[in-house]
């Protein structure tokens, strides 16, 4: 596994990061549009400049706002979101595994979707997807 670090900033309405790390004579800037394209584009920047995958390489970030460090806080938020994010995958996967359940033991769609917190009609569009 690879490690760099990488400092992102804010400029003419672009997210920057600087990467460090990297050899003097390879580009080390990337900007997106919005904040989270980064955390995927960066990664890939570095893999495509050091031959390595993406999947290889992890990023230390640093966020500054007009010089001043705010990766504890913006650090923290990204990390619930994250788990946030996973655990509403999870719930998802578990809605639809109860939803094959119940349905393949005969249940009504009405009557599962009242147990899963769905509509009839819901559970119909995801047991027939």
């Amino acid at each position: 596994m690879n490690s760099y670090d990488a400092t992102v900033t804010r400029e003419d309405n672009l997210w920057v990061a600087e990467v460090h790390g990297l050899p003097a004579n390879m580009l080390n800037v990337a900007d997106a549009p919005h904040f989270a394209d980064l955390h995927d584009d960066v990664p890939e920047m570095i893999a495509g400049l050091t031959g390595t995958e993406p999947e290889d390489i992890t990023v230390r970030w640093r966020y500054e706002v007009n010089g001043r460090d705010v990766t504890e806080a913006l650090g923290r938020f990204l990390a619930i979101e994250a788990e946030i994010g996973d655990k509403l995958a999870a719930r998802e996967s578990a809605r639809n595994e109860a939803i094959r359940t119940l349905t393949d033991a005969g249940l009504s769609r009405r009557a599962t979707g009242d147990a899963v917190g769905l509509s009839g009609g819901r559970v119909q569009q995801l047991v027939g997807g």
